[in-house]
Order: C-alpha cells, then sequence, then structure tokens
C-alpha cells in the first residue's frame, strides 16, 4: 500500500476511535424521542382533521389531497376506463365526483400503466377507508425495511420521527412504497439478487425515483439483478396490457410530457414545492437555463460519483446508502413525500456506523439534517431543502468510504450503550 494511503488511513482510524456516541444517541433515548415525534405527527393530523383542512371539511365532504388524485385513478382503471385517465377533463369529472366542483388541483396522470395494478384494488374501498389503507400499509412497509437494514428497534422510532414520512402519510402519496421498494431491492441485491431485481422492477411505477438503478448495476456486474429487473418490468406491462388495454400505454407518453410542461418547464409554478436542484434554481429565481444546467450538471457528477463507488472496494452498505441517496439528488423532479425515501440511505448510513464506528462530526451532521427536515415539516413542504440535505447525507457516506473508521470506535459505541 502507497505511504500516503497508509497515513490517511492511520488519521482516519486515530479519529474514530477517538469519537464517543453524544448521550442523545442512546437507544432509549432515541425510542423516546422517536415515538414522542410519530405522536405528535397524529395530533397534527388530528388538529387539521379538527379545522376541516384535512380527510373531510366542516360539511362533512372530502378535502382534496394528493390521495384524491390518486383515488380518481384507481376508481377509473377498476371500472376499465383506465384510458380516460390520460383524458384530463374526465379526470377532473372524477375527481369532482369525490371533492365537489372547483376543488380538483391537478388534471393530468403522468405515471404509468403498471402503476395502476397497484391502485386499482384501493377503489374497491370508500374513499376514507381507502386513504386509511394506502397510508396505513406503505408505512409499515416503509419501517419494516428500515428495520430489517438496521435491525436495532430504535430504527422503528425513528422511521416513523421522519418528517417526511409523516407528510407523505398526511398528504395520502406514495413516498413510502418507494422507499420501501428501494431499501427491499439494496438489503437484498448481495443475498437474493433475483429477489432484489423484482423490487426494482416494480419501482418502474415511479421511474424517476430509481434512475441510477441501471448504472449502478452495471458498474457492480449485477447481471442476475439486472435480468430480474428486466423480466418483472415486462411482466409487469404486460398485465397492466392485460388488465386495462393498450390505449393507456399509448396516451402515457403525452400525458409524461404534459406533465413536465406543468412541473419543470412551466413560467411560473410553486418552485418552493420541489426538492431538486432545478426546483431550488428557479426558487431562487436563477432562470429555466440555469437550473437546468445545474440540475444537468448535478445529475452528471452524481453518476459518476455512483458509478466510481460502485466499482470500488468500498462496503456494499455505503455502496447502497450512495446509491439511494443519488437516485434523489439526480432526478429533477422531487417532492417533501418523495423524501421519505433518504430514510434508506441514512438506515445504510447506520448500519455502517454500528459496524464500524463513527467519525468526527457525523452526529452533529445528522442531528443539523434532521432539524432542518423537521422545519420543512412545519413549512407543509414549501421550502425547497431537499437538495442540502441530500449533499450533505451524500457527503457523510462519501467521508465513510474513503476514511474508512475501525473496529476500536464500534468498541466505545459498544460501551455508551450505542448499538444495545
Amino acid at each position: 500500500m502507497p505511504v500516503s494511503n497508509v497515513r490517511r488511513n492511520s488519521r482516519a482510524a486515530a479519529a474514530a476511535a477517538s469519537v464517543c456516541p453524544l448521550g442523545i444517541f442512546a437507544p432509549w433515548r432515541l425510542q423516546a424521542y422517536g415515538y414522542t415525534l410519530a405522536v405528535g405527527y397524529a395530533i397534527f393530523a388530528w388538529y387539521l382533521y379538527r379545522l376541516g383542512v384535512w380527510l373531510l371539511n366542516k360539511q362533512g365532504v372530502p378535502v382534496y389531497h394528493d390521495f384524491t388524485f390518486i383515488f380518481g385513478a384507481a376508481r377509473l382503471a377498476l371500472h376499465g376506463k383506465a384510458a380516460a385517465i390520460y383524458l384530463p377533463a374526465v379526470f377532473i369529472k372524477t375527481q369532482q365526483a369525490i371533492v365537489g366542483a372547483g376543488q380538483v388541483l391537478f388534471s393530468n396522470w403522468g405515471y404509468p400503466p403498471i402503476y395502476l395494478l397497484i391502485l386499482a384494488p384501493l377503489a374497491a374501498l370508500p374513499y376514507l377507508p381507502a386513504f386509511f389503507v394506502w397510508g396505513t400499509v406503505t408505512l409499515l412497509g416503509y419501517v419494516a425495511v428500515i428495520y430489517l437494514i438496521v435491525r436495532r428497534r430504535a430504527a422503528i422510532a425513528l422511521a416513523l420521527a421522519s418528517p417526511f414520512a409523516a407528510w407523505n402519510f398526511i398528504a395520502g402519496q406514495s413516498g413510502a412504497l418507494t422507499a420501501a421498494l428501494l431499501g427491499a431491492a439494496l438489503s437484498t441485491l448481495d443475498r437474493r439478487p433475483m429477489l432484489a431485481g423484482m423490487f426494482i422492477g416494480c419501482l418502474t411505477y415511479k421511474p424517476h425515483c430509481g434512475i441510477l438503478l441501471p448504472l449502478a448495476l452495471l458498474a457492480g456486474g449485477r447481471w442476475c439483478a439486472i435480468a430480474s429487473a428486466a423480466v418483472t418490468t415486462v411482466i409487469l406491462a404486460a398485465l397492466s396490457m392485460a388488465f386495462f388495454g393498450i390505449v393507456p400505454w399509448l396516451e402515457f407518453p403525452h400525458a409524461l410530457s404534459a406533465q413536465a410542461d406543468l412541473n419543470l418547464f412551466a413560467a411560473s409554478a410553486r418552485w418552493g414545492l420541489s426538492q431538486s436542484v432545478y426546483g431550488l434554481m428557479r426558487y431562487l429565481d436563477r432562470g429555466a437555463t440555469v437550473a437546468w444546467f445545474a440540475q444537468a450538471l448535478t445529475t452528471s457528477a452524481t453518476a459518476v460519483i455512483v458509478w466510481l463507488l460502485w466499482r470500488a472496494p468500498v462496503r456494499p452498505a455505503l455502496k447502497a446508502a450512495g446509491l439511494s441517496v443519488g437516485c434523489l439528488i439526480a432526478t429533477p423532479y422531487a417532492f417533501a413525500y418523495d423524501l421519505a425515501t433518504i430514510a434508506v440511505p441514512i438506515g445504510l448510513l447506520a448500519k455502517d456506523q454500528i459496524e464500524r464506528g463513527l467519525l468526527r462530526g457525523e452526529q452533529t451532521t445528522l442531528l443539523a439534517i434532521f432539524g432542518i427536515s423537521i422545519a420543512a415539516f412545519f413549512m407543509a413542504g414549501r421550502a425547497p431543502v431537499g437538495a442540502p440535505l441530500l449533499f450533505g447525507l451524500l457527503y457523510l457516506i462519501l467521508r465513510r468510504a474513503v476514511c474508512r473508521p475501525v473496529a476500536a470506535a464500534a468498541e466505545i459505541g459498544r460501551d455508551r450503550g450505542l448499538l444495545r
């Protein structure tokens, strides 16, 4: 090994071995804080309900949420009218039948017909039960995956403490499902690559959330997972055609283009809701050209980082963490509910910290990330904080990949109770 590398690793080892877990990271405290926050989110949701701005208004009519948009698509799909989902006029009328005229916010369905396979069964239930079934089932899947990654009881409390997961539940969105599928894919990739490929194939319901997955699999030579993902995608596409016909697939490209016009190319939009680099630049009034240049540069740089990370002899947890956070950074289309997926790289980072010990400054940085996330929750997702948070998390992951903390720090953590 070159002398410079020996010196670098020696310094890193010394720094790691001298870091003790902060008292706030004791398992019982993490569980206490996490469950307290989760109860706080539930009380906040109940408060919104009592005000008549969540679930039902004062007249007992459903309030328009993102889930209304999802349930409207599910209803049309279940009744054999999937092609009509891609016709804005029909789609608006379907949503109006739920919440009343003049309340509909979204007229365009920009997702592939594969998504309808997941959603259609929801329409067999009334609106409110469907809302809670969707939110509860996806949230349980999200929590289960984070627990299986970290293998510590405190992980359950921290997963529930995520402000982005809470926001996703309140909105009735799909961020928890995306997190569950991505986390399941990355946590099973080494042991059961075919199963991991199946989870990746299911992620094609929202392809922009896994934009760097094919690149990483190619870099790592994960041919079994690639084949499994491809076969799963083809099967899902075939099933969607069998249930809903070919017309939705013919309409999907037009709907996707319309969705891009609404959320990415519009001259004016609510850019504070966008959590990508592109959205941040537009929020700062930098103009579309500058924003696209910044996003293209960011996506390209992240792709190179992920490729090098997956080609290097780096611990699997860090490869998976870098990839999962990279997928969020690389897409120009990300909202607060999509950031529920941030629990996956944080869980993988925690797994590596448990096994290898802490580096100086990691705990403080993670606390800062969490604090900013809490602030974003109470601003109702209207602050474009996603990009800075994700960059900070990527920095922590890459630093660990380079510095290689040693087991001595893990012993300190065990003595202090961090690993119990």
